[in-house]
C-alpha cells in the first residue's frame, strides 16, 4: 500500500536564452514536527529523484510534464491527534537547466498538499489515515517559503 499524488507541471522559459539539459527532479515526503526543516524543504544542493528530462526549451516556450509521486505507507510518520492520524504531504521539486552561456540554473520549490474545503479561500486540510483507503479529488497545494 502506498499514497499516490498525481501531478502536472508546466515549465515556461521566461528568459531570453534557450535553456538546455533540463532535468526535473522531485519526490513526496510526510511533514512531521520530529524532522528538522532542512530535511523537509527542497534545497538547490539536494538532489531528488529524476522524473523528467528535456533537451531544450526555447525562449517563451512551455513544456508540460505529468507523473505520480508514491510514498509507501510504512514511510509515513502520522501526526496524531487523539484517535485520529493525519498525513501532510510535501511535494518537493528541483529543476536544473543550462543557459546558452553554460551557466547552471537551479529552481527549487516545496508544496504542502491537502484537501480543499467547501469555502473559497479556506486553508488546506490534512488527509486522515485512520479512516481507511480513500481517493481524494479535491486537493490543492500551497508553496512553502
Amino acid at each position: 500500500m502506498a499514497t499516490t499524488l498525481s501531478y502536472t507541471l508546466t515549465l515556461t522559459n521566461n528568459s531570453p536564452d534557450t535553456l538546455s539539459a533540463l532535468a526535473v527532479e522531485g519526490d513526496m515526503i510526510a511533514a512531521h514536527a520530529s524532522l528538522p526543516p532542512e530535511q523537509q524543504i527542497a534545497s538547490g544542493s539536494q538532489r531528488l529523484e529524476l522524473r523528467h528530462a528535456l533537451v531544450t526549451l526555447a525562449p517563451g516556450e512551455s513544456a508540460q510534464f505529468s507523473g505520480d509521486f508514491r510514498l509507501p505507507l510504512a514511510a509515513l510518520n502520522p501526526i496524531r491527534a487523539g484517535n485520529a492520524a493525519f498525513f501532510v504531504p510535501l511535494a518537493r521539486l528541483r529543476v536544473e537547466a543550462s543557459s546558452t552561456g553554460g551557466q547552471a540554473l537551479v529552481q527549487v520549490q516545496t508544496y504542502v498538499v491537502g484537501e480543499t474545503g467547501d469555502t473559497p479561500g479556506a486553508g488546506l486540510r490534512p488527509f486522515r489515515l485512520d479512516l481507511g483507503p480513500r481517493t481524494y479529488s479535491r486537493i490543492g497545494q500551497r508553496a512553502v517559503n
